[in-house]
């Protein structure tokens, strides 16, 4: 009876590690796709928003795949410990057989969604350094503090450079 309990929850396991990683490939697909929506469209949108939201898609891809590492380490576990026999009397496949190639095709699946979602979120970076190097490209206004700061330590500078100029 002992044996059954462990086989059942080590299936269960193995579904719910399944079902994690499968929900982190979709989320990567998400990102990947933002990106792209916003590389094509990166004419109507400022070049440091852009940069802003390429980064944070990054942050988001590096949180999944951390987490995708602890569905990951269960592989391994779960190949030893689901049994590789069906139960008595059941003509199927042993859990083993079931669910260990699925879990090792997520994981295949996963490292192709990841590259591609790093080529796109790559791709919007390099867009938004293009617009932010753009010799026409208008300023956008201080967010914060410290960009007021540097403003206006900028402008009393230019300031004192035009007043100097004008004594000699």
């Amino acid at each position: 009876m002992l044996c059954a309990m462990s086989s059942n929850l080590a299936a269960l396991e193995a579904r719910h590690t399944l079902q994690t990683m499968n929900r982190l490939r979709g989320q990567i697909q998400a990102f990947a796709a933002h990106a792209k929506v916003l590389n094509s469209s990166a004419g109507n949108f400022d070049s440091a928003a852009l940069l802003n939201s390429a980064t944070e898609l990054l942050e988001q891809l590096g949180k999944a795949r951390l987490e995708f590492i602890g569905a990951e380490n269960k592989i391994d576990t779960l190949a030893r410990t689901l049994p590789s026999r069906p139960p008595k009397g059941v003509v199927a496949m042993s859990p083993r057989q079931q669910w260990v190639p699925e879990l090792r095709a997520a994981k295949k699946q996963f490292a192709d969604t990841v590259h591609e979602a790093e080529q796109a979120i790559g791709r919007l970076r390099g867009t938004a350094f293009e617009g932010l190097n753009s010799p026409t490209r208008t300023a956008t206004a201080p967010d914060g503090l410290l960009d007021i700061l540097l403003n206006f330590t900028d402008l009393l500078t230019r300031w004192i450079e035009y007043r100097r100029r004008g004594k000699r």
